[in-house]
């Protein structure tokens, strides 16, 4: 699917923005141009940075609207202003860095995704070679597959082939703009195989296996790293809250209970509440896919 930056509406209401995302991209972005490309993304540098441009400055002036305007209303206009002066140039900056840094955020997904399904994409290439399948074939009925980043990577390959491009010329550029180094170091062993002469199930072999026990060690890294977290989340959810309150209880009688309200256990609950929510998506977003 498309994405917003590829809009020609989009094109058109950011063209004012082009000369000074060119000029950024060459001082500042020089890498720009790679990461979209790696993240998947069917448009140019000087395109997205000025697309960029023109949503930060878009949003900067409707909150500067949104703060003026019933400041106006109001007849504080001096504090309107201040606020717009400590708001907005926090907020634009942060809006500006986070478009800057989502090819690269999608990147790392991407590899993410592909060496997921990776494993099973090779099994099923050397079934398909050792069966006497062509490489070529063998590729297509990958791409064809339902292996998901994986299989449009290939497609990239297969697209090149039938446009004129040799294989192994194919597989080295697929080489060069995949974010996953272990599709990188696939294509690489394909190409020198290739270029041998070489047994290319051999090779496919190999990776597979370094791939599965690459595999292995993230699941007993992670595992490993649960018993620590799972101490901090018994000390910061059972024994802290427990224990501190039955301290405040205490003190709470030598104080004549001005110390406990109703109001300090609603928030220790929210506390609670918060904590765990945060652990639980950090506890997530620690797992390794498989």
């Amino acid at each position: 699917m498309a994405s917003v930056y590829e809009s020609e509406k989009l094109k058109e209401v950011s063209k004012p923005f082009e000369g000074v995302a060119h000029q950024l991209i060459k001082s500042v972005f020089p890498d720009l141009a790679w990461d979209l490309k790696q993240a998947g993304y069917k448009v140019g540098a000087v395109r997205y940075l000025a697309v960029v441009l023109y949503f930060t400055t878009a949003i900067f002036l409707v909150m500067l609207g949104a703060i003026l305007i019933p400041a106006y209303l109001v007849g504080d206009i001096e504090k309107g202003l201040r606020l717009a002066v400590i708001i907005l140039p926090v907020v634009t900056v942060l809006l500006f860095v986070f478009f800057i840094f989502s090819p690269k955020v999608k990147t790392t997904r991407r590899a993410t995704q592909i060496e997921n399904d990776l494993g099973y994409a090779l099994k099923d290439l050397q079934i398909q070679i050792s069966a006497g399948i062509p490489l070529f074939d063998a590729i297509v009925n990958i791409a064809a597959g339902d292996y998901g980043e994986c299989s449009k990577e290939i497609r990239e390959v297969v697209h090149e082939v039938e446009s004129g491009e040799s294989l192994v010329k194919s597989l080295e550029n697929c080489g060069r703009s995949t974010p996953s180094s272990y599709l990188r170091r696939v294509m690489w062993q394909l190409v020198n195989a290739l270029r041998a002469g070489s047994e290319v199930s051999i090779a496919l072999e190999a990776i597979s296996q370094e791939l599965q026990m690459d595999k292995e060690s993230k699941i007993k890294s992670y595992a490993q790293e649960l018993n620590m977290w799972g101490l901090i989340y018994m000390l910061m959810a059972v024994v802290l809250p427990s224990m501190g309150v039955t301290l405040l209880v205490i003190l709470s009688s030598f104080l004549g209970g001005e110390i406990i309200g109703e109001s300090l256990f609603w928030g220790i609950l929210l506390f609670l509440l918060i904590f765990q929510i945060f652990f639980i998506q950090f506890v997530k977003s620690k797992r390794p896919i498989i």
